[in-house]
């Protein structure tokens, strides 16, 4: 059974009775794991030895819709979990910690709208209060006008990038829209920008330089087939719509 028909089925099961109500609700609980969904496959950390996803997430729901939760929102919470993490599992994806979900009420948040935020957050140590918490808060972009991704062949087979934004920063450093953790790549090395239909490749000062097909470039419009190098980790460029 998938992640997603064990959730299904976890949901068919407990909504019964006095909590049925929930299932009038203009929020259901297969959106929300949707949403969850897509912010974990948004904000993916890559490298050639794995890719890492959020372990934590926050859905943010208007508190009225967030009323119809209240009788079962502490198992909603877990199974949303348990769900994030045998999708992570399924489609071959690394956690720092078994993942997290928090379904918050915020009054800012339009009825029947659910936003998302996801981070990677690592347990402190032992039970010390005083132990920092690493949160690396993950960018989640709008999507293109243009249909293209990169695609990083892996030990599992290629690993596909879409490219979900006008404008995407590529490097080693966490800031970055992509991140690729590879010592060839600088921590700043390269910015995806999207104009007059193409995507155009703009070398940011990388130490071990940025290339297309072999070739040295500053700036280049990216075609689909294109092999881009940074530093010598190696990107196929594909784009749908050509």
């Amino acid at each position: 059974m998938s992640a997603l028909s064990r959730f299904e089925s976890f949901m068919e099961n407990i909504v019964e009775g006095s909590v049925a109500r929930l299932f009038r609700s203009p929020v259901q609980p297969a959106e929300i794991a949707k949403r969850l969904e897509r912010a974990m496959e948004a904000s993916q950390t890559v490298s050639v030895r794995r890719i890492l996803v959020p372990n934590y997430y926050r859905a943010y729901l208007n508190p009225q819709d967030l009323e119809a939760f209240k009788p079962i929102r502490a198992e909603v919470e877990r199974e949303m979990a348990t769900y994030l993490a045998e999708l992570a599992q399924e489609r071959g994806f690394s956690m720092v910690e078994h993942p997290r979900v928090e379904l918050v009420a915020d009054a800012g948040v339009p009825r029947r709208t659910i936003q998302v935020l996801a981070e990677n957050q690592a347990a402190p140590a032992g039970n010390d209060p005083a132990s920092d918490t690493q949160v690396i808060p993950a960018r989640i972009v709008a999507a293109p006008a243009a249909r293209a991704r990169l695609l990083l062949a892996t030990a599992n087979g290629a690993h596909v990038i879409p490219l979900d934004s006008t404008l995407l920063t590529i490097g080693r450093g966490l800031n970055n829209d992509i991140v690729l953790e590879d010592a060839r790549v600088s921590r700043n090395h390269a910015q995806l920008r999207y104009r007059s239909r193409r995507f155009w490749l703009t070398d940011m000062g990388s130490t071990n330089g940025t290339f297309v097909n072999g070739e040295p470039v500053a700036e280049r419009a990216l075609r689909d087939g294109d092999v881009v190098s940074l530093g010598g980790l190696e990107l196929t460029f594909r784009d749908v719509d050509r």
